[in-house]
């Protein structure tokens, strides 16, 4: 048997970073859910005071439901700007985190379902447009953004940002396989995940640490049940909730001395389980593409 020590050496790594995920209940109206973001950062501060990093779900500063509901999505829409998030960007400040979050983007008159990374400094570090939309979010209008995958720098950590739907695009996926990550921030704006099982599938196909965050609670009758997970570059889910508000913390540590052998075990290792899962539960894998 093959320790997954040996995989994976968390005990000798040279970089951490202490992240915390959260599943927030929406408002309708983005002001309130701003308030909101800003008394779970308060919160999440005393939990955690040395957090480095905090990831809130796809969407987040307003309800989930552009095919049904466009004029609200395009009337909450905002542009991208050091003005138009000053107020996030003296949380990040204020308790010393990169905060990333999820938001409805207008430039120019083109909307773009968008994902934010600022700094400590409060500066703009990344944007992620989502790649692979929705059906709904065709309909509203949104359009693709220009990246399959937005690669950025946490503290000397190479992350990517994703967004719900995009990990289910082959052309995503493989950009992820091929990049060599220690880091995914998947935000989601979705409903449910029975027994993790698309969690489980993602943690043994990255070779990377993933986080993912949600939205819980009722918005106009459409439930989201708040799933979020912390998975290993072993294929582990670490750390993992669902059924109520409420936010995960959790400390990744980084072995990055991987000479190639050791590397190209691991993820033998932990992909063999895959085809034969992917095969027994094919139909059910298809029903996420």
């Amino acid at each position: 048997m093959i320790s997954k020590s040996f995989l994976y050496n968390e005990q000798a790594a040279s970089k951490s970073l202490k992240v915390v995920s959260v599943a927030m209940s929406c408002h309708r109206d983005p002001g309130t859910n701003r308030l909101r973001i800003a008394s779970t950062l308060d919160t999440i501060a005393q939990a955690h005071p040395d957090v480095d990093l905090v990831i809130f779900g796809e969407m987040i500063l307003g309800w989930y439901n552009p095919g049904q509901m466009p004029e609200y999505h395009h009337r909450i829409s905002e542009p991208i700007s050091t003005e138009s998030l000053q107020v996030f960007a003296s949380l990040a400040v204020q308790h010393s985190i990169h905060l990333c979050f999820g938001m409805s983007e207008i430039d120019e008159g083109t909307f773009y379902n968008a994902q934010v990374l600022l700094t400590p400094q409060g500066e703009i570090r990344a944007v992620h447009r989502k790649w692979n939309l929705k059906p709904g979010e065709k309909k509203a209008n949104y359009q693709p953004g220009p990246i399959p995958v937005t690669i950025t720098d946490i503290k000397g950590v190479r992350t990517a940002i994703v967004i719900c739907s995009d990990a289910a695009s082959p052309c995503v996926m493989r950009e992820l396989m091929k990049n060599r990550l220690d880091l995914i921030l998947l935000s989601l704006a979705d409903d449910s995940d029975e027994d993790l099982f698309m969690a489980k599938l993602n943690a043994r196909m990255y070779d990377a640490w993933i986080v993912t965050a949600n939205r819980y609670g009722d918005e106009n009758g459409r439930f989201w049940n708040g799933h979020l997970v912390v998975s290993s570059p072993c294929g582990e889910l670490r750390a993992t909730g669902q059924d109520k508000e409420q936010f995960l913390g959790y400390e990744l540590r980084f072995d990055d001395k991987q000479p190639w052998l050791k590397r190209a075990l691991r993820n033998a290792w932990v992909k063999m389980p895959l085809i034969w899962h992917i095969l027994v539960n094919w139909k059910r894998v298809k029903s996420y593409l």
